[in-house]
């Protein structure tokens, strides 16, 4: 990785400088919409009768958590877009549901802790902002088992998961074959 940056000229101050403008900028955002959101949902329960007292903090509590949200979001997606190499492009993102115990049923979450990237030259399994592998589409077999998708690196299986929404499994290894796996 650090051998990718200095082929590039960029140094790790650059690096950081444009990790947090995607975070101001992810975090101004999600701000924003938010604000606009509780502000007109105030200005529409004033007229039916709600106070300003109580709309007023509340814009301020939810704006509050959602730059907090969309400052994290955006520092993800530059972390995870400089892995691409020179013309390399993100083709699609999917949510991995995360493992659950068999009797319990899995918990819905708004923020999903592991994401596959599919890139135009790579497959992708990243945690929030940590890369946990990459492997060529050449190097690759995927095979569905229904919900699942399965993964293969070299004869050996590399992930075996379960995507959201339905359906998606068939979508990938459509991709995946235009893409160069087999």
């Amino acid at each position: 990785m650090a051998r990718q940056r200095a082929e590039r000229g960029t140094t790790e101050g650059e690096r950081q400088r444009r990790i947090r403008r995607a975070a101001v900028a992810g975090g101004t955002t999600a701000t924003c919409l938010a604000a606009a959101f509780i502000a007109v949902k105030g200005v529409a329960g004033a007229a039916r009768g709600v106070p300003w007292l109580i709309v007023v903090p509340l814009t301020v509590v939810c704006s509050a958590f959602a730059g907090w949200a969309g400052a994290r979001t955006g520092r993800e997606n530059a972390i995870r877009a400089e892995t691409l190499g020179p013309g390399e492009r993100l083709v699609s993102t999917y949510t991995v549901r995360p493992p659950f115990t068999p009797r319990r049923g899995p918990t819905p979450y708004e923020n999903p802790p592991f994401q596959l990237l599919l890139t135009s030259r790579h497959l992708q399994l990243w945690e929030h902002s940590n890369l946990l592998w990459a492997h060529p589409w050449a190097e690759l077999r995927l095979a569905v088992d229904g919900p699942r998708l399965k993964i293969y690196h070299r004869g050996e299986e590399a992930g075996f998961m379960i995507l959201e929404p339905p359906g998606t499994p068939l979508e990938i290894q459509l991709a995946a074959r235009r893409l160069g796996a087999s």
